[in-house]
């Protein structure tokens, strides 16, 4: 389970905002994601992302690996308070929070916990990494439904 709205509200959840179609990241980074997702195996790897949103996409600038504090292999919690601090930091460099980035020890499809999850974080982008083959996919809830967006890696 992750923390939720009703533990407290995402800033970057503003009434209104338009779904991202695209999320643009470079090479590094994906190579960062698996990195991270290669270092915590067994334990599902997690963290934020942070960057630049506009009316058709959001683009990756920041990656934030945090710890999973249910050091589970099929599960992650992020600690609220360690959220805090690394939103508040991202935000003073004028970067926005785009969303939130796990592995799984399976191809990366959301999972009904993360479906949940996504529902109650909407318009966030949901990176999923496969610790098997180190596949990525992006999702959003959009509407109450979970959709795969589109990657564009440069």
């Amino acid at each position: 389970m992750f923390c939720s709205q009703k533990i407290f509200n995402s800033p970057s959840t503003k009434v209104g905002r338009r779904e991202t179609l695209i999320v643009r990241m470079t090479r590094e980074q994906v190579n960062i994601l698996i990195e991270e997702t290669k270092k915590r195996y067994p334990t599902e790897a997690c963290g934020v992302l942070f960057g630049d949103v506009t009316s058709e996409e959001s683009v990756l600038r920041k990656i934030v690996p945090l710890q999973n504090v249910l050091e589970s292999p099929t599960l992650f919690r992020i600690d609220p308070e360690e959220f805090l601090t690394v939103l508040s930091e991202a935000e003073r460099h004028g970067m926005e929070h785009i969303g939130f980035f796990h592995s799984h020890p399976a191809p990366p499809n959301p999972s009904a916990a993360d479906a949940r999850n996504m529902r109650l974080w909407p318009d966030n982008v949901w990176l999923i990494i496969s610790s098997i083959k180190y596949g990525m996919a992006a999702y959003q809830s959009i509407d109450n439904r979970v959709k795969r967006i589109q990657m564009i890696i440069s």
